[in-house]
């Protein structure tokens, strides 16, 4: 294939590129930001999260739209300026793909077109899925902006509840890293042991709630153990540093239970003020110092 032309397209390409290109910036500035955020609410479920999702997400796909355009249409006029030395890169680079997948002049013409066919096509197929990945990516990405923002997944915690946020942040702040928990609770703790993590958590689950889905705001109480139901030998058996009980279903607390863990009033009233008062039972204590106590 003559570089020449591959030039001459190559130019014709970039060219074609800007105009699209500088066209969606201009839009996208001149689009007032509030009609964009209206139209988005206007068009997500009647819900307030669904809201607060889509305008969030909106938000970020037009910024991200402004800025993503502005700077390759500034990429590209510097290309531009000096079409005349990347044309010519871009044309050798096309060019020496297409040469190496042209097969020797003595194979097999069958065989060897059908390789070069073949070649050809995954490498497409293999940029095509590149592109595609990408724009996946950017897109969960803009959905996931007005949840996380800046921030990561430690700080936000995702997909759990508030109680489990707070248990979650108290561990954090008063375990070492390596810390072996043993934990009785009345509620599924899966993201606890992954937020937690190098910390390891073991949560003996009763038989009866094994295969039972939790719904939210304790509506499908779950049978659980109580601290008094493992035998010292199970207990020892798990080597734990600290034992955590945490409990939210009315059944498994008592009022003046509720206030026993001096570290966790004054870890949350620290945080929401002196007047805090809990509502479910957190109680976390070392486990060797009381066996050895």
């Amino acid at each position: 294939m003559p570089v020449a032309k591959v030039s001459s397209a190559a130019t014709g390409v970039l060219i074609v590129s800007w105009c699209l290109i500088g066209a969606l910036a201009a839009i996208a500035w001149l689009l007032p930001l509030d009609v964009a955020q209206g139209w988005a609410v206007g068009r997500a479920d009647n819900n307030d999260f669904a809201m607060f999702e889509a305008y969030g997400a909106i938000t970020a796909t037009m910024w991200f739209v402004r800025c993503g355009s502005t700077l390759l249409v500034a990429l590209l006029s510097v290309v531009w300026a000096r079409h005349r030395m990347t044309a010519p890169i871009l044309a050798r680079a096309a060019n020496g793909f297409w040469l190496a997948t042209v097969p020797a002049p003595n194979t097999d013409s069958k065989r060897s077109s059908f390789r070069t066919g073949a070649v050809r096509l995954i490498v497409v197929g293999w940029l095509m899925l590149g592109v595609y990945q990408l724009g996946c990516s950017i897109n969960r990405r803009l959905w996931d902006w007005p949840l996380y923002q800046l921030h990561t997944g430690q700080m936000i915690l995702p997909n759990i509840s508030e109680s489990n946020r707070e248990v979650i942040r108290f561990l954090a702040a008063t375990t070492p890293p390596n810390a072996r928990i043993l934990v009785v609770s009345d509620q599924k703790l899966y993201f606890l042991s992954y937020y937690l993590l190098p910390r390891r958590l073991y949560h003996p689950s009763h038989p009866d709630s094994v295969f039972v889905i939790a719904k939210p705001y304790n509506q499908r109480q779950l049978a659980s153990y109580r601290l008094q139901d493992l035998t010292p030998e199970q207990i020892q058996e798990l080597h734990p540093d600290f034992i955590l009980e945490y409990f939210e279903g009315k059944q498994f607390i008592e009022g003046e239970n509720l206030s026993r863990d001096s570290n966790w009033l004054n870890f949350q009233r620290r945080r929401f003020g002196p007047n805090w008062q809990p509502s479910y039972l957190v109680s976390l204590r070392p486990y060797l110092a009381e066996k050895g106590s």
